[in-house]
C-alpha cells in the first residue's frame, strides 16, 4: 500500500522549539559550582610522656652535649634523673 501524501496545510505543520537560555558551558547543563568550605584542620598534641620516657631524652640529649666523650651511659641517666626530679619538685 502507498503511503498517502502528506497535507501541506500550516495546522499540520511541525511547532518549533524555543531554546532555553544558553547556559555558561553552552550545553544546556548547568555546572555546579564547588563549595568553598575550607577544610577543618584538626590538630592532635601528643600524648604526654612517661616520666622514664622523658629521662631516656634527657640522657640523650646530654650524651649529644658532650659529643659521646667520655661519661657513661649510667652517668647520663642519673644525671637526666636528677633534672627532672628537681623540676617535678619545683613545678
Amino acid at each position: 500500500m502507498p503511503k498517502a501524501p502528506r497535507a501541506t496545510d500550516a495546522s499540520s505543520a511541525p511547532k518549533k522549539r524555543s531554546r532555553k537560555a544558553n547556559s555558561e558551558n553552552g550545553n544546556g547543563l548547568q555546572a555546579k559550582q564547588p563549595k568553598s568550605k575550607a577544610p577543618e584542620i584538626v590538630v592532635e598534641s601528643p600524648p604526654p610522656l612517661s616520666l622514664e620516657e622523658r629521662i631516656r631524652v634527657r640522657a640523650y640529649e646530654l650524651y649529644l652535649q658532650r659529643n659521646g666523650i667520655g661519661g657513661s651511659p649510667e652517668q647520663d641517666w642519673l644525671q637526666a634523673l636528677h633534672e627532672i626530679s628537681a623540676q617535678q619538685r619545683s613545678a
